[in-house]
């Protein structure tokens, strides 16, 4: 079955207190396309789940995520997610924080389908600081509670190796899961150059799955390398084609970070003001994925190609130009 449909479209299934995670990890990968979509259709008390960089920020700017359960909150050498720094300092948005490795292993649960899987690496962390457990204020704002879990972690005793004291971590479970990748086949067959990050679990630990890609080609040409595939196409329910999707992020193999631009964003969005001008410039004004490119322009972003051999452009002055 053909599985595309409109960036419009496929936004249009995320609904109001859904429990949602992005692909990538800090600027890379990130759907920034299918963000700012959901900002334009004004979504709202949005569960974020994972990490906090670039497309998220832009949702926690726009006022659509309520809450957020996650770990790294950062757009790498650009700085603390600015919108989301703000609003955690202002109280505007619920934080619960997860460990880094809780998290990774958390998605696996979800995906193999078990309720919880253990580790030791939070213990003896604030992160397991019963004063900084925000799991129930969380809860209270999701639309599928059971997306969540009853506690945010158990302590026992190793019964099998005398290892002492472990953390059993709850599966992640997720509403939505919004991946931005390469290439998808028109049935919904994700291939990811470079880092899969944790895409590969988390679609396969979520209700729905959205895939925005910078090309959509027949299921006979994906498939005849299916080695290079990660993602089967039972996992996955729409798929958009969005070429340079994860502007002003980077694509491995397509296209660098727009470095400029990510300064911009940085300092724009040091104010609530700052954010709001920034997104009627970049996401209202702009009627839809199309028009942003348009709006940035060929040349811009043809000055972002990736090099062969590198995936990304050689850069000099400590990486910054």
């Amino acid at each position: 079955m053909n599985k595309v449909v409109s960036l419009h479209d496929a936004i249009q299934e995320i609904k109001d207190g859904d429990v949602i995670l992005s692909g990538g990890i800090v600027e890379n990968r990130r759907p920034v396309a299918a963000a700012m979509e959901m900002v334009r259709q004004r979504k709202k008390n949005l569960v974020l789940i994972g990490t906090c960089s670039l497309s998220d920020d832009i949702l926690v700017g726009a006022g659509c995520i309520a809450a957020y359960r996650g770990t790294y909150s950062a757009n790498g050498a650009f700085g603390i997610s600015p919108n989301l720094k703000r609003r955690s300092e202002e109280g505007s948005i619920i934080i619960d924080d997860i460990g880094h490795l809780d998290y990774s292993i958390g998605v696996m649960a979800g995906m193999a389908g078990v309720p919880f899987i253990a580790s030791k690496t939070c213990i003896g962390t604030d992160v397991l600081n019963p004063a900084y457990d925000n799991l129930s204020r969380v809860t209270e704002i999701a639309r599928n509670k059971d997306r969540l879990p009853h506690k945010k972690y158990v302590l026992m005793e190793d019964p099998f190796f005398d290892m002492g004291t472990i953390q059993l971590i709850p599966a992640i479970k997720l509403d939505v899961c919004i991946c931005h990748v390469q290439m998808a086949g028109e049935q919904g067959t994700v291939r990811i150059d470079g880092s899969l990050t944790f895409d590969h679990f988390a679609a396969l630990s979520a209700r729905k799955v959205i895939i925005t890609a910078e090309q959509v080609v027949p299921e006979s040409y994906i498939r005849q390398d299916p080695n290079r595939n990660c993602i089967p196409c039972t996992s996955v329910d729409l798929v958009v084609e969005a070429p340079w999707g994860a502007h002003p992020g980077q694509v491995h193999n397509y296209y660098d970070m727009d470095i400029a631009f990510l300064q911009e964003y940085a300092r724009s969005c040091a104010t609530q003001e700052g954010f709001d001008k920034w997104a009627e410039t970049w996401i209202f004004n702009a009627g839809g994925h199309e028009d942003y490119l348009d709006k940035l322009g060929a040349s811009r972003l043809e000055k972002l190609r990736a090099v062969p051999p590198y995936g990304y452009l050689p850069r000099k002055k400590g990486g910054m130009e």
